[in-house]
């Protein structure tokens, strides 16, 4: 990657951009320790200069990014923020090396999308090329996402008009083994489990909104044992494949069946919620957002069941995956985004386009009852 000099209209300095950035950060209790680290130049398809992005480092570890406005057409503020051990220039370097290119700087089109400049042409996050704009035009009418006969590549210039995460929800996956029994209870837990490997995506989502409310099961053991115990409840196949039609039901016998096993001894910590959950199949875009925004405004996360969608880093298509909900975001440029758990260690969270959710889709949400 290359540093060429660029022109500058507009650019903000480093030290202020690290001020900013330093200074807006109580936004984001997630980074409470981390400490910005290594700004990475992001420029707008024409070359100019338009934020940094910086590492998040915690206890000598990456835990995520911060994308903060270098330019004075954009807004002083962080624009974006993501967690997880890779951020958006590690994932347009792979794209680069993808592409074979070696000679590039990264690229800041708006909103959650990115790319690389490299020569004449500039490459998106999809690996799509284009030719290099001669001039880049900020405007604040619709989105245009082609390049005109001008070499003009015209985009809204996105500004975040509304935001809530609920930061304090576990990400987790599972990690299990298989290979064990279903006599007695030893599967419970970190020991091998009598199915496959995979525990399955719904029982994951799931027990991260458990552990978000039943906070004594949110150590590792713990981990484990909620989601054995969900995969149970839910039916989910050996190979962890769940009917939607089994999630809201599953986590609604949670209490029932982690109460039993108090009892028995084999957890160690009665349960002190029962859930009633509601499922909506096939919501349109209005509709589920409308949704997730209620419920994330109640504090309430939700699990989303889709055949596709894509954002920064995480994509799936093809087969129904199921994603825990923990928040939302609107730009003035119309776009709209869900900050999900992902169920996997890579990322462990990501945000993904709402345009971009597959028709079929199902949410489920969770209702908590405090019974103890």
């Amino acid at each position: 990657m290359t540093a060429a000099p660029v022109d500058k209209p507009g650019a903000v300095p480093l030290a202020t951009v690290k001020a900013l950035a330093v200074r807006e950060l109580h936004k984001f209790p997630e980074f409470n320790g981390a400490i910005p680290t290594s700004p990475t130049p992001l420029y707008f398809p024409d070359g100019r200069l338009a934020a940094y992005e910086f590492r998040m480092v915690k206890n000598g570890k990456t835990i995520g990014y911060i994308i903060v406005s270098a330019n004075r057409n954009l807004p002083p503020a962080i624009l974006e923020a993501g967690f997880g051990e890779k951020t958006p220039s590690d994932l347009m370097k792979e794209l680069a090396v993808k592409k074979g290119v070696k000679n590039y700087r990264l690229a800041y089109f708006s909103g959650l999308n990115y790319g690389i400049l490299a020569g004449d042409k500039v490459v998106d996050m999809k690996g799509k090329e284009y030719r290099k704009p001669e001039k880049y035009v900020l405007q604040t009418g619709a989105y245009a996402s082609s390049w005109d006969t001008a070499g003009q590549y015209t985009i809204q210039a996105a500004t975040l008009v509304d935001q809530k995460v609920l930061w304090n929800i576990p990400r987790w996956t599972e990690s299990d083994p298989s290979g064990g029994s279903w006599a007695g209870y030893d599967y419970i837990g970190p020991n091998a489990d009598p199915w496959d490997k995979w525990d399955g995506c719904a029982p994951i989502a799931a027990s991260m909104v458990i552990g978000y409310y039943e906070t004594q099961y949110q150590t590792d053991w713990y981990k484990e044992a909620v989601i054995d115990i969900l995969h149970y409840l839910m039916g989910t196949s050996a190979s962890g494949w769940t009917p939607t039609s089994n999630i809201g039901p599953g986590i609604e016998r949670f209490y029932d069946r982690a109460l039993y096993l108090y009892n028995e001894g084999v957890l160690s910590d009665p349960p002190h919620y029962k859930y009633t959950t509601s499922t909506i199949d096939n919501p349109s875009n209005s509709l589920l957002f409308t949704y997730v925004q209620l419920e994330i405004k109640s504090k309430r996360p939700l699990l989303l069941t889709a055949s596709a969608a894509w954002g920064i880093g995480f994509e799936w298509s093809g087969s129904l995956h199921t994603t825990t909900v923990v928040g939302y975001s609107v730009y003035d440029n119309g776009e709209k985004y869900l900050y999900i758990h992902t169920t996997y260690d890579d990322p462990y969270s990501a945000w993904v386009l709402l345009d971009s959710i597959g028709s079929v889709r199902t949410l489920t949400m969770i209702n908590p009852v405090k019974v103890s």
